[in-house]
């Protein structure tokens, strides 16, 4: 059985009916949380039974815990859900520095359990399709691939915008790296900071909590250059892009693909005013998918640690330097 800790509002918005169809029952999914009076979800109270923390732990018919804490609790969190003999699934970022990562994956293969961060927006078929696309393109000699990930202000109260949480650093600049990566930057190589003099949208002196992340390599005898920007407080931009003087391939809403809609690849050509769809997804729930990948992982007997570790050790590693 799976049960939940912590009450993120992606918990109660997306999660918690995922988590009780990964049961396979009608009984109330288990949300264990210090602050019963806050706890909410789209399923509606009938559907959920709130519980502190410590009995979560101590159920023995819970092998599975999702942890939905604020991002400053996730390695205190998914090291309990550990040392009580369970399986994590943790919400992204698993947590805010490379010896917090080195150190759950160590007591993950110590226990003999599998740690999962919940990263969803590489499970979408759009991005594979994207991705598949980009590398098949015949990119010229200078090529520029940039990931915006940027939102409206928040309340000052929320959590993303305490630095103990890692901010918009933690929050956004996760997918940012994360995409750069996966689309051949090199992590340690990422100059990253919290302002960038190169964007003149992210303005030092304003309210926003923004950075930025820039590097370049030769690959197959072109230059790539790699840019990521963020901001909480900067209006709403959400893609990814790559491009040359021929040609502009982007990913719309990359990080954040509409629930079951479908997936949309856009494609610009010198002489265009508009960019033209090129590329219509099957729809599908990226949430689901990645939550399906996780349990895949759990369930294999021959899996243990923190999965994906080098890779997530490397985007944490370098995100801690602003954090």
């Amino acid at each position: 059985m799976i049960a939940a800790i912590g009450n993120s509002e992606y918990l109660g918005r997306r999660v918690a009916p995922l988590l009780r169809e990964i049961n396979r029952s009608d009984d109330p999914l288990i949300l264990g949380t210090d602050h019963p009076r806050e706890a909410r979800s789209a399923e509606g109270p009938e559907r959920i039974r709130i519980a502190d923390r410590a009995t979560v732990l101590a159920n023995r018919n819970i092998e599975t815990v999702y942890v939905s804490s604020a991002t400053g609790r996730h390695f205190d969190d998914c090291r309990a859900v550990l040392a009580a003999g369970k399986h994590v699934l943790v919400e992204k970022p698993v947590c805010l520095t490379a010896a917090e990562t080195r150190g759950l994956d160590q007591l993950a293969r110590a226990v003999d359990r599998t740690v999962f961060e919940c990263l969803s927006y590489p499970h979408h078929p759009s991005w594979t399709e994207f991705v598949a696309r980009v590398r098949d393109e015949e990119w010229t000699d200078q090529v520029a691939v940039s990931a915006v990930f940027r939102i409206p202000q928040r309340d000052p109260a929320d959590f993303r915008r305490h630095p103990r949480h890692g901010g918009a650093a933690a929050d956004l600049g996760t997918y940012c790296v994360d995409a750069l990566v996966r689309l051949g930057a090199v992590a340690e190589d990422l100059d990253i900071g919290k302002v960038s003099s190169a964007d003149p949208d992210l303005d030092a002196d304003s309210d926003s909590d923004g950075g930025a992340a820039r590097t370049s390599r030769r690959i197959d005898g072109r230059i790539f250059t790699y840019t990521g920007s963020w901001a909480i407080g900067e209006g709403y931009t959400n893609s990814v892009v790559v491009e040359d003087p021929h040609r502009r391939t982007e990913l719309l809403r990359a990080f954040s693909p509409p629930l079951d809609a479908p997936g949309r690849v856009a494609e610009r050509r010198p002489g265009q005013a508009e960019p033209r769809i090129v590329e219509t997804c099957e729809p599908a729930n990226a949430t689901r998918a990645c939550l399906s990948a996780g349990m895949t992982h759990l369930r294999d007997p021959t899996t243990a640690g923190l999965v994906d570790f080098p890779a997530i050790l490397r985007r944490v590693a370098a995100l801690e330097t602003i954090i």
